[in-house]
């Protein structure tokens, strides 16, 4: 690093002042880095002169100036003062800060920006943004534009990783509106969701996971947010897949025990034995296999705060009258105990089976279905508000995009459409698996129908013979292969007009498609 001599020069205000100061510098072979020009004052940045005598030697030849009062030396010139001042301000500010000039080139990289891109600023500073960035980023076409942005989402990557922000953009044009440079901030979108959740109502961060505008699913919200504060039992009902648990927990996170644990168990996971251990603990000793000094259960975990039974339909006619025991008396016994604990939890159960038909079979205790349903809340299948699928594919591609590591937009209407007119047995969870799959075959910005596999059967390209299927054996297998080839070479050559990217899409080598066009004698031109 280069040292500087930085000297203040009062002076009386005259005409030709500077012009002096300036010839005395040339006149001894000294250059001028900076200047600052002040009434009565000017302020000169040179490089150090090594020599004590030398310095000397020019204050003095200074001071002979005509009009010059004093020369002194200074730390720092004013601009430089009001510069680093900002940089400061920059650096402390809890956003990414990025400048380039017109070339493209970082001028300002601040310590925010060094945490999102874990890049330090001496690595990218005066090097080309797009190997930061890319190629497809708002910063550098608001150089071409000049058109200021605000809070876009971005997911990108480099040789560093993943990263997903939020930016906005301003232009810095000259007198005449030229675009001379440009300033972005960034926030990373975890930093950035926090700081959401922080002003964000409580209901809204209840609901953040559980998505859909439709009819149905406003009257829930609705229902929920009305029982939440209260102590009543609540039972939901639904389908495999269509979201219960979430449910459960925005309800727990309505309440008044929002503080306090929510516990889950699925009472169809454990056998009878294990699901008992699990909600009631249990004492050393009372079982081989049992922890040495024994534990306590999910019940007195959940002591104040909420217990979510999913699958209550499957616990067995034993375990249903223990639970039966524990929402009438408010108390729980652990195993080989013969002491009550009295707990205050609340209970959500879910269940996806006819509990009704059940009770008519015996397999299910009346008396604790009424004890469990005193607040029934139906939540819909996915085919019953197909209006909600175009928001929960963006909610997942969102989601999925910073797992996988891709920059997928959103999906075409095609590819929405499908989903609409299809059943769901799966309901949200199988719609999930079926964007991940389509986000794993999709190699642009927007999910196409293409992408799509809805499961095995549908799949044209893997459809399975009915069992009475005769195969002709007027062909060879050698000939059957080799012609489904050729389609599947001509048909890819037609649709992507290039052998690299036909051969990406068929997963094979560019020399693969190259051997295989001359073997059949195709003409790619």
């Amino acid at each position: 690093m280069k040292n500087y001599l930085r000297l203040e020069i009062i002076s009386k205000d005259r005409l030709g002042m500077v012009l002096d100061i300036l010839k005395k510098l040339y006149e001894n072979n000294i250059s001028i880095h900076s200047l600052e020009v002040f009434p009565n004052k000017v302020y000169i940045k040179v490089e150090n002169l090594q020599e004590l005598a030398k310095k000397i030697s020019i204050i003095k030849k200074l001071l002979k100036i005509d009009g010059v009062i004093k020369v002194q030396e200074v730390e720092l010139l004013s601009y430089e003062k009001n510069e680093r001042k900002l940089l400061a301000i920059i650096d402390a500010v809890q956003d990414g800060i990025l400048a380039i000039n017109h070339d493209e080139q970082v001028e300002l990289f601040n310590n925010y920006c060094e945490k999102i891109f874990h890049t330090k600023k001496e690595c990218i500073v005066g090097k080309n943004v797009k190997q930061l960035l890319g190629y497809d980023e708002p910063i550098i076409n608001l150089l071409k534009t000049g058109k200021d942005y605000d809070n876009i989402e971005i997911f990108t990557k480099n040789t560093k990783g993943n990263f997903h922000y939020i930016t906005s953009g301003r232009s810095v044009k000259d007198d005449n509106g030229q675009t001379l440079a440009a300033v972005a901030s960034l926030k990373d979108i975890n930093e950035a969701i926090e700081m959401t959740n922080v002003i964000i109502s409580k209901e809204d961060l209840a609901f953040k996971d559980i998505i859909g505008n439709s009819a149905s699913m406003i009257n829930i919200r609705k229902i929920c947010m009305a029982v939440a504060n209260g102590n009543s039992t609540i039972l939901l009902r639904g389908e495999s897949g269509t979201g219960k648990e979430l449910f459960a927990k925005a309800i727990h996170k309505l309440s008044s025990r929002s503080n306090k644990n929510f516990l889950a168990i699925n009472c169809a996971a454990l056998p009878d034995n294990l699901i008992e251990s699990e909600l009631f603990g249990y004492e050393k000793g009372s079982f081989t296999g049992a922890i040495e000094k024994g534990k306590d259960g999910l019940f007195k975990a959940a002591h104040n705060g909420t217990l979510f039974l999913d699958e209550i339909g499957e616990l067995s006619l034993s375990l249903q009258a223990k639970l039966l025991r524990v929402l009438q008396e408010g108390t729980i016994r652990k195993i080989g105990s013969s002491i009550e604990q009295k707990i205050d939890v609340r209970i959500i159960a879910a269940t996806n089976r006819n509990l009704e038909d059940m009770i008519s079979k015996n397999t299910f205790r009346e008396d604790l279905y009424y004890r469990l349903n005193v607040i029934p809340i139906y939540i819909p299948c996915l085919k019953d508000r197909i209006e909600d699928i175009p928001m929960l594919v963006n909610f997942f591609i969102k989601n999925l995009n910073k797992q996988m590591g891709k920059n997928i937009k959103g999906a075409e209407m095609a590819f929405i459409e499908k989903l609409v007119n299809s059943n769901w047995p799966g309901n949200i969870r199988e719609l999930k698996n079926v964007v991940e799959r389509a986000m794993n075959l999709c190699h642009g910005s927007l999910l196409k129908e293409e992408n799509l596999i809805m499961d095995f059967e549908k799949n044209s390209n893997h459809k399975i013979p009915s069992d009475d299927y005769e195969f002709n054996f007027n062909f060879k297998l050698k000939d059957v292969v080799e012609d489904a080839e050729k389609k599947a070479l001509i048909s890819a050559i037609k649709k992507y007009k290039s052998c690299r990217k036909a051969a990406k899409a068929l997963g094979v080598s560019h020399t693969t498609i190259i051997n295989k066009l001359n073997k059949y004698k195709i003409d790619f031109h």
